[in-house]
């Protein structure tokens, strides 16, 4: 009966864990691309020639948003 409650309570925090987990790790990339955004859109706004580094500024999104791919390709390594 012990070990029924033991494993409850065993799953609840590793869920518990991996939700926080999934929280903290998607919060970093999201305020990154939001910064990167915002100050492309400042620059683009003074300097309506920088708007050709738009490649640039997206190859760096993805290498940003792979971070958080990766946090949430971890969710289904912890057991």
């Amino acid at each position: 009966m012990l070990t029924l409650f033991a494993e409850a309570a065993t799953l609840d925090l590793t869920v518990l864990a991996k939700g926080i987990m999934m929280g903290f790790g998607m919060l970093g990339p999201a305020i990154g691309i939001g910064m990167i955004g915002a100050a492309f859109m400042n620059a683009v706004g003074r300097n309506p020639e920088s708007s050709k580094s738009l490649g640039q500024i997206l190859v760096i999104i993805g290498i940003i948003e792979l971070m958080a791919l990766l946090v949430f390709a971890s969710l289904f390594i912890i057991k």
